[in-house]
């Protein structure tokens, strides 16, 4: 599944707390997010309850599991950054963390290798 709906901040975190846990009850779910987020039941509920319409979880008898992995929504949210922020521009996007100056040299070395494994891919 392509994930088709933005995800809310709230979203993300419920999903950085099931992927590596699932699948799990819904109970253990809220007991989690209770410790780690502070969040109160109803919340993780309403949050669940949000994702599973978007199409994300699957709360099926009380146990949670993701219907999208971790990777697929990091692309997602990747495309969304760049169609919102830098119209689409890949070297908009570098050239802004680049002029910040955020980028180390062993970052700046993995996105060269990137690139290069990319072009011999292609």
């Amino acid at each position: 599944m392509q994930p088709n709906q933005p995800l809310t901040l709230a979203d993300h975190r419920l999903l950085d707390l099931v992927w590596p846990n699932q699948p799990l009850p819904s109970g253990r779910l809220c007991q989690i997010a209770q410790e780690q987020l502070g969040w109160k039941r109803t919340t993780t509920y309403t949050v669940l309850k949000r994702l599973c319409d978007k199409g994300y979880l699957k709360n099926e008898a009380s146990v949670v599991t993701a219907l999208v992995d971790r990777a697929t929504v990091q692309r997602a949210d990747g495309q969304e950054v760049l169609q919102r922020s830098f119209q689409g521009s890949l070297p908009s996007f570098l050239a802004a963390f680049l002029q910040a100056g955020t980028v180390s040299d062993q970052e700046a070395e993995e996105i060269a290798q990137m690139l290069d494994n990319y072009r011999h891919s292609h």
